[in-house]
């Protein structure tokens, strides 16, 4: 039996790739950059938050290394587990890799907010989320139309 044609099946994640999800996204993004300033949380919170994202990053790497038949996958053929020393190896690194990702950004958070009040702009925070949620908006755009197959591609195709 043929397999379908991966473009018009139906996937769980399908609802999430809508508009008014993207939309919803980009406002979630907004407001939360607005009012929960990071670098006023305090330090064990800080920590806690960026320690848990790293760990939650290096968890399912290994779990993709070490499962990968836990993980759904288009095309291709069955893919062996990677022993445990490299996976270990792998996901350590991923979760430092996330880990800085998360501190440093924390850090230009702060470094961006502590500029724009030294310019003296009122209210930064209401000013860094606009921002950050025309960017994630920005970037749904960016994904979409990225995604979406011309005519020409669907015409060369064979079929």
């Amino acid at each position: 039996m043929a397999e379908p044609d991966p473009r018009t099946r139906a996937t769980p994640d399908s609802a999430l790739d809508s508009w008014p999800s993207h939309v919803a996204m980009a406002v979630a993004t907004g407001l939360v950059t607005t009012y929960l300033p990071v670098q006023r949380w305090r330090r064990p919170a800080r920590w806690a938050l960026h320690g848990g994202m790293a760990v939650a990053a290096g968890g399912t790497m290994a779990l993709a290394l070490r499962r990968p038949d836990k993980l759904r996958r288009e095309g291709g053929g069955p893919r062996e587990p990677l022993e445990p020393l490299p996976t270990a190896v792998l996901a350590t690194g991923i979760a430092a890799l996330v880990l800085g990702a998360s501190r440093g950004g924390q850090a230009a958070d702060e470094w961006a907010e502590r500029k724009l009040a030294a310019r003296g702009v009122r209210r930064p925070r209401v000013w860094m989320g606009a921002v950050a949620a025309a960017a994630s908006l920005a970037m749904s755009a960016s994904d979409k139309r990225r995604a979406a197959p011309t005519a020409t591609d669907l015409s060369s195709e064979p079929g």
